[in-house]
C-alpha cells in the first residue's frame, strides 16, 4: 500500500477530555474539600487580620540648584570647606528616607508605646520588661516605624510621594505623614548648607567689621573735633583690604567689588604718600580722618549691596518643597488592607487549582496501586 493510503496512526497517550471530567466527577469530594478549606481560611484571614490605613503626600521639590556663578566660592573663602558633586548634597527624598526624621517623629508623637504594645503596661504606663532587657530607644522606635513609612519619585515629573500605612488607628498614619512633614522642613533649614549661604556668612562678617571701623572712626572723630586727641591714627592698613580684596572670588558678578577695594587700596596709599608741608597739622589730621571715613563709607555700601545680592542667591539655592496633595485622614470602614474580596478569590482560585490537582493525583495512585496488584495476581 501507499504511504498516502495508510490508515491515520493513533497514540495512546492522546488526552482524552472525558476521561478527565469523569475523574473529577469520581474525586469531587476532593476538589470540593480542599476549595471550601482554602474560603474558610481566606475568611478568617479577612477577620482576624488587623485593618491597615494608609495616607500619602506629594511633594514638588524647591530650589536646592547647583549655581555655576557660585562654584568657586568654597575654594575662595577664608576657610577650608569642600566642594560638594554635581548635584545637591541633601535631597527631600533622602531627608524622607533619613533615620533622624523617623527618630523626631517617634519622639514629637510619642509612639514608642505604640510601636510596642506588648512591652508596654497601659494601667502603669510603664514597660513591661524583664530583668536584662531594657526599654525601647528612639533608634529602636525609627526602625519599627520604617516598615509603615515608604517614599518614592516619579523620575519624569521629579514629585516625591510620602506614603504612611498603619494598623488599626487611621488617625495616627495621618499624624505621622503631617509630622514627617513638618520636621522634614526643620531638617532642611538645618542641614542645607548652600555655597551661597556661605558666601552670604562671609560678607555679613565683612559688613559687620566695616561697621565696627566706621564706629570707631566716628569716635575718633568726636574726640578730634572736641580737641583730645590731636594725631589722628590709620585704623584702615592695607591688610585690611588686601585680605577682603583676596577673598573675593574670582567671578564677573562681583567683580566690581574687588575693582571697588582696589580703588579705595589706591586711594589710601595716595594719602599717605601725599606731601602736607603746606598744610597745618590740624587740616593734615582732619583730611587723614575725613579720607579714611569716606573710604570706609563706600566700602559699607559696596559690602551692603553684596550682602543683598547673596540672601536672594541663597534663597534661589534653599532646598525645600511644596506640598500638591496634602495627607489625609483615611476613612475608618475603608481601610487600605486587607483587601478582603482580594483575598477571598485567591484563596477560592487557589483551593479549586490545588483541589484539582490532588483529585488527579489521588486517581493516579490509585491506578499504579491497581496495576501493581494486578501485575502480582498474574505472576
Amino acid at each position: 500500500m501507499k504511504p498516502e493510503n495508510l490508515p491515520p496512526e493513533t497514540f495512546d497517550d492522546e488526552i482524552d477530555l472525558y476521561e478527565l471530567w469523569l475523574t473529577l466527577k469520581r474525586r469531587k469530594k476532593t476538589v470540593i474539600g480542599i476549595t471550601v478549606l482554602f474560603t474558610t481560611i481566606a475568611l478568617v484571614l479577612c477577620f482576624v487580620l488587623p485593618p491597615t490605613y494608609r495616607t500619602e503626600a506629594s511633594l514638588m521639590p524647591l530650589g536646592g540648584e547647583q549655581s555655576s556663578k557660585l562654584s568657586s566660592l568654597l575654594s575662595s573663602l577664608p576657610i577650608s570647606i569642600p566642594l560638594p558633586g554635581g548635584q545637591a548634597g541633601i535631597t527631600v527624598e533622602s531627608v524622607l528616607n533619613s533615620r533622624i526624621l523617623r527618630e523626631r517623629i517617634v519622639k514629637d508623637l510619642n509612639l514608642l508605646p505604640v510601636l510596642f504594645p506588648d512591652k508596654w503596661d497601659e494601667t502603669t504606663e510603664s514597660w513591661k520588661l524583664a530583668e536584662d532587657e531594657t526599654p525601647p530607644t528612639l533608634i529602636d522606635g525609627a526602625k519599627k516605624l520604617e516598615d509603615f513609612m515608604s517614599v518614592s519619585t516619579d523620575k519624569k515629573t521629579g514629585v516625591v510621594t510620602l506614603t504612611v500605612d498603619f494598623p488599626k488607628d487611621p488617625e495616627m498614619s495621618y499624624r505621622i505623614a503631617i509630622t514627617a512633614l513638618k520636621e522634614a522642613r526643620n531638617i532642611l533649614n538645618e542641614k542645607a548648607f548652600t555655597l551661597a549661604k556661605k558666601y552670604r556668612i562671609y560678607v555679613e562678617k565683612q559688613l559687620a567689621l566695616a561697621k565696627e571701623k566706621y564706629q570707631e572712626l566716628e569716635r575718633i572723630y568726636k574726640d578730634f573735633m572736641n580737641g583730645k586727641i590731636k594725631d589722628v591714627p590709620f585704623i584702615i592698613g592695607d591688610h585690611d583690604l588686601e585680605d577682603l580684596k583676596s577673598n573675593v572670588p574670582e567671578k564677573a558678578e562681583i567683580e566690581k567689588l574687588k575693582k571697588e577695594i582696589e580703588r579705595l587700596k589706591a586711594h589710601l596709599n595716595t594719602l599717605r604718600k601725599s606731601s602736607y608741608v603746606s598744610v597745618s597739622d590740624y587740616q593734615l589730621n582732619l583730611q587723614k580722618l575725613q579720607t579714611q571715613m569716606e573710604i570706609v563709607k563706600q566700602l559699607l555700601v559696596t559690602l551692603a549691596g553684596e550682602y543683598e545680592m547673596a540672601k536672594a542667591q541663597e534663597m534661589k539655592e534653599q532646598i525645600s518643597f511644596q506640598v500638591i496633595d496634602p495627607p489625609y485622614i483615611p476613612p475608618r470602614d475603608k481601610p487600605y488592607k486587607p483587601k478582603k474580596g482580594l483575598i477571598v478569590t485567591v484563596g477560592f482560585v487557589s483551593g479549586l487549582f490545588l483541589g484539582i490537582f490532588a483529585a488527579f493525583f489521588r486517581e493516579w495512585l490509585e491506578n499504579v496501586k491497581k496495576k501493581r496488584e494486578e501485575e502480582k495476581v498474574n505472576a
